[in-house]
């Protein structure tokens, strides 16, 4: 049996509509991204926007990404 707090079963569980699960993944991921977002901005001339809202949009595209399907071969935390 997986997991409860496994990023497999969130991923599948966010499949199925679960916001509660994509919750999860925003908490185990937002931090991870915010920083990466910061790296690669880092070396951009002009900032318009901050590391936060960039990480948010991305959040916001994944999960709308999901909730259409678009993502088939998504199955866990390799797979992100």
């Amino acid at each position: 049996m997986d997991d409860p707090g496994s990023v497999s079963v969130w991923l599948g569980q966010v499949k199925a509509g679960d916001r509660e699960a994509f919750r999860q993944l925003w908490e185990r991921y937002f931090a991870q991204l915010v920083e990466l977002v910061r790296k690669r901005m880092r070396s951009s001339p002009a900032r318009i926007v901050d590391e936060e809202d960039v990480a948010l949009s991305a959040f916001n595209s994944f999960y709308d990404g999901i909730a259409h399907g678009r993502f088939p071969r998504l199955e866990d935390r390799d797979d992100l």
